[in-house]
């Protein structure tokens, strides 16, 4: 099943029949030349539709475009004024970015001679006069292709593209207790490593490790990075031990005439990561070989 596209919605008036017209080129234009659908909501005249085609539609929404044309002059005043609907419209945007966290594409389009009025005076938004309908169309076929993804991902989303990544870990290389980790991304969205800790089946091989200050072990999308750390034991000496070698290594090798003091052995990686601000574990077992003269541990 496709998954659904998500929306940008199309706050435009519909006094008139040319205003109804713009509204549903802007969503077909939105509709061809990005990966969102355009909504554009018909009058709603009851409380249960307005929240459904509206409140919820706009919160949902990925992006907005505003178009405001001309509603009269203020009684008194020498003021063009727009449509007070749309005016509430960029209110509930401005609620969303601001207070809610959820940053929207937006263009803002104002039919010449229109006051600032409102939340408008006290927000930046880099309105786009205009005079025909079909500037409108000509300014969005330059805007619209550079909206590539949304500004904000919701917490469900999120959740689903961590469990999504998929990485790939080995054994680089170790000597005593410094230890380097090869990590392969093969997802398009960037990993932050939290902590790296080594294991033989059920014993641990490493205390846990994190980033030294000031420092990010950061995985970005579709890339292989190395990551050196402190392991805090000597690895090889820790592995010798579980492979079931005696403890008074020297005693014991020096009886050994010939002795090459290499072997393998399995290494758990374990990784505790953050993609998006969720947090999510992995890992990956593979074989090592360990030089346990030199103390070395190659991947192999």
């Amino acid at each position: 099943m496709a998954e659904q596209r998500k929306t940008v919605f199309i706050s435009c008036g519909q006094y008139t029949e040319e205003e109804r017209e713009l509204g549903k080129r802007i969503s077909d234009l939105v509709t061809s030349s990005t990966a969102f659908e355009g909504y554009f909501a018909q009058d709603q005249t009851t409380l249960e539709t307005l929240s459904e085609n509206i409140l919820r539609r706009l919160y949902e929404s990925v992006g907005l475009i505003v178009i405001m044309h001309h509603r009269g002059k203020i009684e008194g005043r020498n003021v063009i004024r727009a449509s007070v609907w749309i005016e509430q419209e960029i209110a509930m945007a401005t609620l969303m970015q601001q207070i809610l966290g959820r940053p929207l594409h937006v263009a803002l389009f104002i039919q010449h001679g229109i006051a600032i009025e409102g939340i408008r005076q006290q927000i930046q938004l880099n309105s786009i006069e205009f005079t025909n309908n079909d500037e409108v169309i000509a300014r969005l076929r330059e805007i619209l292709p550079k909206w590539k993804e949304p500004l904000y991902i919701g917490d469900e989303e999120r959740q689903k593209i961590a469990a999504s990544v998929m990485l790939s870990i080995k054994t680089d290389n170790g000597h005593h207790r410094n230890y380097t980790v090869q990590i392969e991304n093969h997802s398009k969205f960037d990993v932050e490593v939290k902590c790296i800790t080594l294991w033989n089946e059920k014993q641990k091989v490493s205390k846990p490790s994190f980033p030294p200050e000031n420092v990010r072990w950061s995985v970005p999308a579709h890339r292989t990075v190395p990551i050196q750390f402190d392991a805090q034991e000597d690895v090889a000496q820790r592995l010798w031990q579980l492979a079931g070698y005696p403890e008074d290594i020297e005693r014991w090798t020096a009886k050994k005439v010939g002795f090459a003091r290499q072997f393998e052995i399995e290494v758990r990686v374990e990784l505790r990561c953050e993609i998006l601000g969720i947090e999510r574990d992995f890992e990956e077992t593979r074989t090592v070989q360990v030089d346990f003269r030199n103390r070395q541990i190659t991947g192999v």
